[in-house]
């Protein structure tokens, strides 16, 4: 078979493009397109017999030939076919990508979008698992590192063989940093925050005017934590740091089965069981992470050997053992760590084994949350054992065979991280309405402590900024020799690049003192962060006080105060 390099197969497809007298994309600038910088986070699981109208009309994607309300569609033979020719892509714009798919002779498939740059190579913007007789959807997009004058966004099946593809409703639109910025202060301003308005009266039930009132905030509502390791027991220093910081905790490495049981039926508990003492008296919620981990590497070297019959009864041995002891005390529970990527326990027990071990879990501890985890979910669109449309099958076929699976894990070991990628995954795995949790967010360390700086923050703003995002956890334990990927600071706590972007974005998204006098109607209104909060008023030689929560509403929360 013949091979082009990716330079002439971008020029091939255009030049085809152009000779059947269909040229698909013209850009306009940024500026100029139509949504007035407003993001659209509307998204598809489900495959469709006909195709919603493209996402902000098409963006910047001009179609010329067809008044179809869907926009152009077109099917071509081919690995690179078909594909969108777009001109003058700006440097750090965010380009949202998205369109709907559906395939000819196959029955279903992989299909990644990849985005061809003047002079050098493709990358992953999207993907979407396809299928002949309905029309899935793909959401994603990417940002440049400098400008280009001409660059072709193709589909092609994961696997690279050739295959009839239709895409439909094709959307290009791009965000400037700042309107990007935008968006995500809104989302937090809705979301994350809401108003209140103290009202301040006598014992008559007059209105008090020019009182002085004083609010604090003493808790977050919104989960953000760290791994701990059991470097952190004794280490005052350590545990201080760890609470003025963060209200959830998860363990590194001391519930995982070859930490509890490392010969057969040798018990170790005593280390989480202090690591648990410790969050529990500081109330931090504390993860359960994890019960089975599907990867050989990962698993007790004990178990490896071990008989169908002998392995059944040991996993659920260990069911009894972890979840009996610790009944009531983990909010969530990763159930079968990257059943993704590994297949240790369903390759011995068979396909239904996930199934199997959510269903025991459930009957041991109803009360937590179990949850799914996986890496390169939200990392990255090229690894094709992890795309977003494969998480959602996968956790849609263990609902269907009756496992109680409420939660969404996605790791977060990011290398650069693509943001609008990410909020387009956020956005599809949003449409299941489970709660999602950042499980493991880190950068990787090849990258210089600057770097890791700045691709965190972004990381961060995004998490916190999406509406279906309900938890946060940073994967940095800290240990004398460093930590997995990305410590918050040294050994001894004095703050490292990334620690001083999370201390930064703790502070702006805490309530500050919010102070001042009751107005002509006796009262005084402040928006403040969701979570618990003290209220001082004082009038004249009287101080009275009060708590109380500001709960997710979009109603103003009302509190009265006599005095």
């Amino acid at each position: 078979m013949r091979r082009f390099s990716l330079h002439a197969v971008r020029y091939l497809v255009l030049w085809m493009l152009l000779r059947c007298g269909r040229e698909l994309v013209a850009a306009v600038p940024p500026g100029q397109s139509r949504n007035h910088g407003w993001y659209d986070y509307t998204a598809y699981t489900d495959c469709r017999g006909q195709p919603e109208p493209a996402l902000y009309n098409g963006g910047i994607l001009r179609f010329g030939n067809s008044d179809d309300p869907t926009g152009y569609r077109t099917t071509e033979t081919g690995v690179f076919s078909p594909a969108f020719v777009v001109y003058n892509l700006n440097k750090t714009t965010m380009y949202t990508f998205s369109s709907w798919v559906k395939l000819e002779g196959a029955s279903s498939a992989l299909i990644t979008a990849r985005l061809a740059l003047d002079n050098a190579g493709a990358r992953c913007i999207g993907t979407v698992l396809a299928r002949n007789d309905c029309w899935a959807f793909l959401k994603g997009g990417f940002v440049l590192d400098w400008p280009t004058q001409t660059s072709v966004i193709f589909f092609q099946n994961a696997d690279k063989t050739p295959m009839k593809i239709t895409v439909a409703s094709g959307s290009l639109q791009p965000f400037t940093s700042d309107q990007w910025s935008m968006h995500q202060k809104d989302t937090i301003r809705k979301r994350r925050k809401r108003m209140a308005t103290i009202h301040v009266a006598d014992q008559q039930g007059g209105r008090v005017v020019g009182a002085s009132v004083s609010v604090r905030q003493t808790a977050k509502d919104f989960p953000f934590g760290s791994a701990i390791a059991s470097t952190i027991l004794g280490n005052q220093a350590y545990q201080k740091w760890f609470v003025d910081r963060f209200n959830a905790a998860v363990f590194e490495d001391e519930l995982k089965w070859y930490s509890t049981e490392p010969m057969s039926g040798q018990l170790r508990f005593d280390v989480p069981d202090q690591m648990l003492a410790f969050v529990r008296s500081h109330r931090v919620m504390v993860r359960g992470h994890n019960i089975f981990w599907e990867n050989q590497d990962a698993t007790p070297s004990w178990v490896k050997g071990l008989s169908p019959d002998d392995l059944r009864a040991a996993v659920n041995g260990r069911i009894q053992n972890l979840m009996t002891r610790y009944r009531g005390e983990f909010a969530h529970w990763d159930v079968n760590n990257e059943m993704l990527h590994y297949n240790f326990y369903e390759q011995r027990l068979g396909a239904n084994a996930s199934v199997e071990f959510f269903s025991v879990a459930q009957d041991a501890d109803p009360l937590a949350t179990l949850f799914m985890n996986e890496f390169n979910v939200i990392e990255t669109c090229d690894d094709v054992s992890s795309t977003v449309d494969t998480y959602v099958a996968k956790l849609k076929d263990l609902r269907a065979g009756g496992a109680v699976l409420e939660g969404i894990g996605l790791e977060g070991h990011f290398l650069k991280p693509n943001i609008p990628l990410m909020r387009a995954v956020l956005d599809k795995l949003a449409t299941l309405g489970l709660p999602i949790w950042f499980t493991e967010i880190d950068i990787s360390n090849r990258y210089d402590a600057q770097t890791q700086a700045v691709y965190l923050e972004q990381v961060l703003r995004e998490a916190y900024s999406h509406p279906a995002v309900t938890g946060v956890m940073l994967w940095t334990a800290l240990h004398p020799n460093g930590c997995y990927q990305m410590c918050l600071t040294d050994w001894n706590l004095n703050n490292l690049p990334v620690g001083d972007v999370v201390d930064r974005l703790l502070q702006e998204w805490q309530t500050g003192q919010a102070a001042g006098p009751t107005d002509a109607h006796g009262a005084y209104s402040f928006s403040g962060f969701l979570g618990e909060y003290i209220v001082s008023v004082t009038y004249a030689n009287s101080t009275s006080q009060a708590t109380f929560s500001l709960s997710p509403g979009d109603e103003t929360r009302h509190i009265n105060i006599q005095i």
